[in-house]
């Protein structure tokens, strides 16, 4: 069993710290929106590290444009980085 997103679930964003993807996942909990959080900081021991590995947000791929529109993620935004700027990073 993997730990990877599978092939339907979408990148929706991407955060420097793990905190910061779990602030707003809290947002896609009250909106009713299943997500996925991917970070490899070693559970959190290794906080410093997510400058190399960015923790990532990712839900089904019938939830994306919800779940932008929750974290209000549009190509000037100052938030996390839009999907859509990230590439095809999905893997599975």
């Amino acid at each position: 069993m993997s730990n990877q997103p599978s092939h339907r679930d979408v990148l929706v964003a991407e955060y420097v710290y793990r905190h910061e993807a779990e602030f707003g996942a809290g947002f896609l909990v009250d909106a009713g929106i299943p997500y996925r959080i991917q970070v490899d900081d070693g559970g959190g021991a290794y906080g410093g590290m997510t400058f190399a590995s960015p923790a990532r947000i990712w839900v089904r791929s019938q939830d994306a444009e919800k779940a932008k529109e929750v974290l209000q993620i549009t190509p000037d935004s100052a938030g996390p980085v839009p999907a859509d700027d990230l590439g095809d990073r999905r893997t599975g």
